[in-house]
Order: C-alpha cells, then sequence, then structure tokens
C-alpha cells in the first residue's frame, strides 16, 4: 500500500493574536521546537492551530467566545484585524500554496474581513488566488488544478461570520479547498506536561495523544503493537539526544 502523503506546513505568520503581535517563522519542519522564557508566546503559538481548528470544526463565534473575545483575543493595545497566513504544500513535489485568513469584529460579533487562497502552478509566473473572499462574498475557480484564465464563480455565504474554506470545501467540485479544510480539520493537538504523563491511564493502546497528553503509556503501546521499528528509532534518538 502507496505511503498516505500528509500536507505540510512551511511557513506561519501571525498579526495581533495575544502576545504575538508580529511573528513570521520561516522555513518549518515537521520537527520544530519552540524555546524561550514564560510568557514569551510559546504556548500562543498552539493556540494559533488550536484557534483555526476549532474555528473549522465549531465554527469562528464558538472559538472566539471560549476566548474572551477581542478583549482578550487581540494583541494589547493594537487595533486592526487578526490574522493568520500559512504555507503549506500538499506533497513534497505539490505547488507552494497560501492561506490567508483575517478576523474583524463588530457589534455582533466577529467575522471574516478576508479569506483568500493563492498559488503558482509553474515555476514562472505570479501566484494567483484562486479563492478570494471578503465579508462572505466572493470568487472561487473550481476543479482539481484551477489555473489563471480558468472561469471565477461568484459564491455568496450565509454569513460573514463563516469560513470560506470550510464551507465551500465540503463540496466535491472544490478539491484544493477541500484539501485543506481536511488537513485544518484532522488536526490533533495535545499539550503534553510532566504532570499529566504521572497519571495512571486508562487500558489499552490509543493511536493519538488526548488533548491534555495523560495517555501517552497507551499511544506507547499503540506504537509498540503496531510500528515497533519506529518506536525503537524513537527511543535510540531520544537517548542519544537528551541527557541521561
Amino acid at each position: 500500500m502507496p505511503k498516505k502523503s500528509i500536507p505540510r506546513i512551511e511557513y506561519l505568520r501571525v498579526q495581533n493574536y495575544r502576545a504575538l503581535r508580529d511573528l513570521e517563522l520561516k522555513k518549518i519542519t515537521p520537527l520544530t521546537v519552540f524555546l524561550g522564557p514564560n510568557g514569551s508566546g510559546k504556548s500562543t503559538i498552539f493556540d494559533v492551530f488550536a484557534f483555526l481548528s476549532e474555528c473549522f470544526t465549531d465554527g469562528l463565534r464558538k472559538a472566539w467566545e471560549k476566548r474572551g473575545r477581542f478583549k482578550e483575543l487581540r494583541t494589547r493595545d493594537t487595533e486592526g484585524n487578526i490574522v493568520f497566513e500559512l504555507k503549506y504544500r500538499e506533497t513534497k513535489k505539490s505547488p507552494l500554496i497560501t492561506y490567508h485568513l483575517a478576523i474583524a469584529e463588530r457589534t455582533k460579533g466577529p467575522y471574516v474581513a478576508e479569506e483568500w487562497l493563492e498559488w503558482r502552478r509553474k515555476s514562472r509566473g505570479k501566484p494567483f488566488r484562486f479563492l478570494d473572499f471578503k465579508e462572505g462574498e466572493g470568487k472561487v475557480i473550481t476543479g482539481e488544478m484551477p489555473d489563471e484564465q480558468d472561469k471565477r464563480i461568484d459564491e455568496k455565504l450565509e454569513s460573514a461570520e463563516f469560513l470560506a474554506v470550510s464551507t465551500l470545501g465540503q463540496f466535491a467540485k472544490h478539491p484544493r479547498v477541500s484539501a485543506l479544510r481536511k488537513f485544518i480539520t484532522g488536526w490533533h493537538l495535545s499539550y503534553l506536561t510532566a504532570d499529566n504523563t504521572r497519571s495512571i491511564p486508562e487500558a489499552g493502546a490509543q493511536e493519538r495523544l488526548s488533548p491534555t497528553g495523560d495517555n501517552l503509556p497507551n499511544v506507547v503501546q499503540y506504537l509498540k503493537e503496531q510500528h515497533s521499528g519506529r518506536l525503537e528509532k524513537i527511543l535510540d534518538i531520544l537517548s542519544r539526544r537528551v541527557p541521561r
């Protein structure tokens, strides 16, 4: 069976999100480590992914309410939109795709001020947007390999509170949009601490870490049963890189 390709994020930019006034991370690798003192924004970086995931699975308003609305979400003493920008590839050989999301707030609540997807199919030429929305209205190019010359279709969402990628990505006629939606809704995020690993977990192998990471022994059991070679490699690397 051929190995399933997993999309990889190569770039992240965040503006006006909590402690991250203007963060830009380039050349992100599959294993990336953030080091810094307390309060420097390490946890906030991971909350960016949690926030985006919740926007896609639970909706923008719920993710916004959960974090104390813009009073707590937007960086202090700043104005303007909260902005997220990801650059990713669906496979190693795929074109680099940029996803841009800007969130604003008005009296009735949060809304998507701007949302777009762009790529450059060929090695030359300018990137072009195959999805471009503002406040719930915009254009999208359908098809497996959207091109700049292809017809743009006008779309209007029921509310500016909805994400275009999350909404349109449910339709088979938008495979590139759908691929991003599946990627983000498939994220599994865990905040693992040493205290949680000391708890006594339920018995039985489990494929993924829980949100708190308290089932680490279960995941190790799963790896031992299903991917013993990979587990041995992980333990060997840890023993060489982590003292004692």
